[in-house]
């Protein structure tokens, strides 16, 4: 009887060192720090990695990771023998007299001592626990592929915020310049008014201009807060400090538009991965279904010690119990609920299948989309750059007349403003140029496109 206890606990103590698994998991991975070192801005990988640390999404997404390991870990449960130990003491201090036939046992008392383990193990005959657990390890691998675009989702949104925020910090700039130039240019106008060589009509349209500047301004101002308040949401800042940024000189575009992208970069999305691990779990579901209508088979047993009166001599060859039985149970009728819930979970499974479908097709056009405002932006940019050096030419121009009294100040001033509105176009396609590659980046399932053309 030794040996039958010693043998049960070895084998808990393997069945606990088969199962226990490493929950620390490396997830820098899912930053793809690699793509964003390649702007070459430190204060931006500064940011992810914070965010890495505190972004309360990330550890809410990590928790349920941890909860649907342990679910893995409750359906691994399922498939090990069920053990529990209930003991019983007990004295009975006076009997009635108990009639077997003509057998008569007499009042007596006496003391009880009861070690008993119950065992209960279901034979899986058909595999269906086994089933139960590879479903659970499915739901688990789509729990992951959530983390993973949480992890995709977070970092681009950063990057887009970040390089907005820059982008405002230098509007900023050139609208308080424009600002001081259009003010400027009213005071000379005015003057011009006043000896008749400008018109009312003059006047207005510029003082027009200056209150419009300043509503830019305000506008610009209330969008570098909300900014702001939004990084350090991601961030994980609870204090809402500023975030800290580097200078829009700086910054730099390290990629081109690709021409086209190979179809199967969509491969790696965490939704067509989550769609195509779902096929498989709901496979196992449905045969798990199927396998419910066979019968199933349950070993039960005891075996402990059963001794009265002296409980110095419980362990001994005469108090053991060893009993086994093997159950039997096949449920015939009920209702047809077991075959109709078959047929549900092969409709699941049908229904799984064109959803992946579905995420094919829709990733596939994400991508397309992505790809087209990427190219898009590019040729703003170029276009962009090219007027920007048309209004510097002419302004250099205009400046070399006024150096010969060709022209008049306010007339330079007047390209002056004209380039800097130039200049501001410029900034706003270079950043939404930048934030294009960060949306095809993000389509592709944070792949780093410029590796895979």
């Amino acid at each position: 009887m030794k040996k039958i206890l010693y043998i049960l606990f070895l084998i808990l103590q393997f069945a606990s060192f088969c199962f226990a698994k490493n929950e620390q998991e490396d997830k820098t991975e899912y930053l793809n720090l690699n793509f964003w070192s390649k702007f070459q801005d430190e204060i931006l990988i500064d940011n992810l990695k914070t965010a890495f640390e505190n972004n309360l999404d990330l550890k809410i997404a990590a928790y349920k990771v941890k909860e649907s390991e342990k679910i893995v870990k409750l359906a691994l449960g399922e498939e090990l023998p069920q053990i529990d130990f209930e003991p019983l003491i007990g004295q009975t201090f006076s009997s009635s007299d108990e009639h077997f036939g003509s057998l008569v046992i007499n009042s007596y008392n006496q003391s009880r001592f009861l070690l008993p383990l119950y065992v209960s193990y279901e034979i899986d005959i058909w595999g269906k626990n086994r089933l139960k657990t590879k479903s659970r390890t499915q739901s688990l691998k789509m729990i992951k592929q959530d983390e993973k675009s949480t992890y995709i989702l977070l970092s681009s949104a950063i990057g887009a915020d970040y390089f907005n925020l820059i982008k405002i910090d230098k509007t900023l700039s050139i609208e308080k310049k424009l600002l001081s130039l259009n003010e400027e240019l009213l005071r000379l106008i005015e003057n011009k008014e006043k000896t008749g060589l400008a018109t009312k009509d003059d006047v207005l349209a510029i003082k027009e201009n200056v209150v419009k500047i300043k509503a830019k301004i305000n506008n610009y101002e209330t969008k570098k807060e909300t900014l702001e308040n939004q990084l350090s949401y991601l961030l994980g800042d609870k204090l809402f400090k500023e975030v800290k940024r580097s200078d829009f000189d700086s910054i730099t575009m390290p990629f081109s538009a690709p021409e086209t992208l190979e179809s199967q970069i969509i491969l790696n999305r965490p939704d067509v991965v989550l769609k195509s691990e779902n096929i498989i779990r709901a496979n196992y579901d449905a045969r798990i279904a199927k396998r419910e209508l066979l019968p199933s088979f349950t070993i039960t047993g005891t075996f402990g010690f059963n001794g009265y009166n002296n409980l110095k001599g419980i362990f001994g060859s005469h108090t053991g119990i060893a009993e086994v039985f093997v159950a039997p149970r096949w449920n015939i009728f009920d209702g047809a609920r077991r075959f109709n819930f078959m047929k549900l979970k092969q409709i699941e499974l049908s229904r799984a299948k064109e959803e992946y479908e579905k995420t094919i097709l829709a990733s596939l056009k994400e991508v397309n989309d992505s790809l087209a405002i990427f190219k898009n932006e590019e040729r703003n940019y170029d276009l962009s750059s090219d007027v920007y050096d048309i209004q510097s030419e002419k302004l250099k121009l205009k400046s070399n007349n006024a150096k010969y009294g060709l022209s008049s100040k306010a007339d330079y001033i007047t390209y002056e403003i004209a380039q800097n509105i130039a200049l501001e176009k410029l900034i706003n396609d270079k950043v939404n140029y930048i934030i294009s590659s960060i949306g095809l980046y993000k389509s592709t399932g944070g792949v780093d496109f410029s590796e895979n053309l």
